[in-house]
């Protein structure tokens, strides 16, 4: 017996930052993308894109690593 994919309906912290006036287009057109991923692979990139990002940010700014 198959079941039917389940309707995932946004928590109310999506729909605060898609509605953000002060976030940035990037922000918001990247969770809106995001969201039609698996969710699963989606965290794993954002985590990743987090962790790089930071590395860069404390080699930008001469910060040792913790």
């Amino acid at each position: 017996m198959s079941r039917a994919p389940q309707l995932v309906v946004p928590v109310q912290e999506v729909a605060e930052v898609l509605s953000d006036l002060a976030a940035s287009n990037w922000l918001r057109e990247s969770l809106e993308r995001a969201l039609l991923r698996d969710p699963v692979d989606a965290l794993n990139d954002a985590l990743l894109l987090a962790s790089v990002l930071e590395t860069q940010l404390r080699a930008v700014l001469d910060l040792a690593e913790d």
